[in-house]
């Protein structure tokens, strides 16, 4: 029987050589600007460079995307996870730009869904960008509870759906390391994990990206060219189409 769980389970987690359904979500947006510094605002910036990335996934046969919002529009944290659910994306990834006191801290920085208790300095980021989100109900960290006792087949298919859930998002935000050390421009790229809400509340793989600092002087300058957008948006589709082929080959194993 348990076999049988874990065949369907892993079947029906699976890519097929169907398209990709991608959920972009540039974070922030209307009231909520996000890191504004030196006149740049977080919200416009993250914005470009999902039009970049727009480019490139609609030329690919390969991807279907969908956008929490295209255009400058608040929306709440709680609706960008909905929207993913209602398209029942495949995978998730969240644009947002970073800031510190410090002005010497500087580089890309790529989260992905919690399963192991994240550092003090990546809880204080999550913090902030929860907080942030104007009409964000429940103010704070995603809270950790038990889940409820479920038969022991639930049981199963929801650790499954977990472990898929966790590596899945591990190995995007490797592919999108690998990618950031292969450019010659981009900012050195970390892999974090942290609570932010949408990466916790979404029920597909989820990733989340902070692709520079704004309070840094020479990376802010650089945010804001389009070249350098450009680049950013180029390393996510490559990251994108090495993922999309990982899964197709889960795909093809598992109907072996």
């Amino acid at each position: 029987m348990f076999k049988k769980v874990l065949f369907f389970a892993l079947l029906s987690l699976s890519s097929s050589a169907l398209a990709l359904d991608i959920m972009v979500d540039p974070g922030h947006g209307g009231v909520d600007s996000g890191t504004t510094h030196l006149g740049v605002k977080e919200k416009e910036l993250v914005l470009k460079v999902a039009g970049y990335l727009n480019t490139l996934l609609k030329e690919d046969p390969q991807f279907k995307t969908n956008f929490t919002r295209t255009t400058d529009q608040h929306i709440s944290l709680k609706s960008r996870v909905q929207k993913a659910e209602a398209a029942r994306a495949d995978l998730f990834i969240s644009l947002h730009a970073n800031s510190n006191p410090d002005s010497r801290v500087r580089g890309t920085e790529l989260y992905f869904q919690n399963s192991l208790p994240p550092d003090e300095e990546s809880l204080i980021i999550a913090d902030q960008e929860n907080r942030s989100e104007a009409g964000y109900e429940g103010l704070g960290l995603i809270a950790t509870t038990s889940p409820s006792k479920k038969s022991d087949i639930s049981a199963i298919i929801g650790d499954l759906n977990r472990q898929y859930r966790a590596k899945s998002s591990l190995k995007m935000t490797q592919f999108l390391s690998d990618g950031w050390k292969q450019s010659k421009i981009l900012s050195k790229a970390s892999i974090k994990q942290a609570p932010f809400y949408v990466v916790s509340k979404t029920t597909m793989p989820s990733v989340l990206i902070e692709v520079g600092f704004l309070t840094h002087p020479e990376e802010a300058k650089k945010l804001t060219g389009p070249k350098y957008q450009q680049e950013i948006a180029q390393k996510i589709y490559k990251a994108l189409t090495h993922y999309k082929e990982m899964m197709d080959k889960i795909g093809d194993q598992a109907l072996q």
